[in-house]
């Protein structure tokens, strides 16, 4: 899984799903904003 990049314990815990999922939007989208601006742009993520 791509979440298995933030830890071990990427099943379980949501704080390690939180942090992959940050990391992702940082890298795709470089912010919150810019994640919701794409979505609002385009009807979809």
């Amino acid at each position: 899984s791509k979440m298995a990049t933030a830890g071990a314990d990427w099943e379980t815990n949501p704080a390690t799903q939180i942090t992959w999922g940050l990391g992702y939007v940082a890298g795709r989208y470089g912010t919150p904003c810019g994640a919701w601006d794409s979505f609002n742009a385009k009807g979809w993520y």
